[in-house]
């Protein structure tokens, strides 16, 4: 069995400005890591060019009006939705393809054609709405795929587990009445990070009450905080929940070097996070693991943690990095009553 590695050269070409930290080179320094690995050429792992995502597969998570606005954009050459969320006249293309991507991705692993997937691609998805682009994202990438299991593949429990530093609001607000997914997300807390939400007192709604759950860390939390919180929550929430595919929203930017952020992650910490999901998908779920990259924007740290999670995903021996560094006790003990909080409101745990 071998991993995908979903990429194409148009998501090189969506640019929002001169700058943007949401940039090409983010996938440039990922490709380049792992070509310098000779992880390219290994035959465990598969680059698999994506095919554009079908318009009505989008629509059951997107607004047809909104997603026509996108392609008018793109277009006519390019336009903003926020003051730092803009397309170009590849957006569009460029967000078909990731979504497509995914698509592509889950239906390989449920054929059984391969293990698993990180899916490389640009633009990034968890924070577009159902008509809104917002936060770098036009088309939610990973909503798209587990709407396209639940629908196409007819499973019934999808778990989604957010580590980027941002807490996936999109992806939370897709399902927040569902009881097919359960979305964890691991983000700094949002009185302190865009885009300001992602509370512990956010838990879904009607049917999906209980299937939300919100790990709002406070800056500086790292290595430490979120060894606990794989220990005490996400996987006794695998347990109790069964899923029968786990996705992953990937983002590196919860590293202690990112220029967007304040959080303590190191590159074992992320490493960390990436087997103890592969253990999870392999333990509850035969194996089904598709991740999907997020944020990051120091450009090193994109490489490394890139070539991390394909190792972990091939089963290869994890590359070290001389990297150090400490959260503080207060921030640890922070993350235990934050954990005793969410325990105690969740009813799957």
């Amino acid at each position: 069995m071998v991993t995908d590695l979903v990429y194409h050269d148009i998501f090189l070409k969506h640019e929002m400005s001169m700058g943007h930290p949401e940039s090409p080179d983010r996938l440039r320094s990922a490709m380049s890591y792992a070509k310098k690995a000779g992880l390219i050429e290994n035959d465990r792992l598969n680059l698999l060019t994506p095919e554009p995502v079908s318009l009505d597969t989008v629509y059951s998570i997107h607004d047809k009006h909104y997603l026509d606005g996108i392609r008018k954009k793109s277009e006519q050459g390019g336009g903003f939705y926020t003051l730092d969320t803009a397309v170009n006249q590849y957006t569009f293309q460029a967000a078909l393809l990731a979504a497509g991507g995914g698509v592509n991705a889950v239906d390989r692993i449920m054929a059984g054609s391969t293990s698993n997937a990180f899916v490389l691609c640009r633009p990034p998805g968890h924070h577009a709405e159902i008509e809104r682009a917002f936060g770098f994202c036009f088309i939610n990438n990973i909503a798209v795929a587990a709407n396209h299991l639940i629908r196409n593949h007819k499973l019934d429990r999808i778990m989604i587990v957010d580590y980027d530093a941002h807490h996936g609001n999109g992806t939370q607000n897709s399902f927040y009445s569902s009881n097919q997914v359960l979305y964890v997300g691991l983000h700094q807390d949002g009185r302190t990070l865009f885009p300001g939400s992602g509370f512990p007192d956010e838990i879904g709604t009607g049917k999906g009450q209980g299937y939300t759950l919100n790990l709002a860390m406070y800056p500086g939390a790292g290595d430490k905080s979120y060894e606990l919180a794989f220990t005490e929550v996400i996987e006794p929430l695998a347990k109790s929940f069964k899923p029968e595919f786990i996705l992953t929203s990937i983002g590196f930017d919860g590293h202690y070097k990112d220029p967007l952020t304040s959080l303590g992650l190191t590159t074992s910490g992320f490493s960390m996070m990436n087997n103890r999901l592969n253990h999870i998908a392999t333990t509850h779920a035969s194996g089904k693991l598709a991740c999907f990259l997020e944020g990051g924007y120091d450009l090193t740290v994109m490489g490394m943690c890139s070539l991390n999670l394909l190792e972990e995903l091939i089963g290869i021996e994890i590359t070290e990095f001389d990297e150090k560094h400490t959260e503080s006790e207060s921030c640890t003990q922070y993350t235990k009553d934050l954990i005793d909080q969410v325990t105690k409101t969740s009813p799957l745990l």
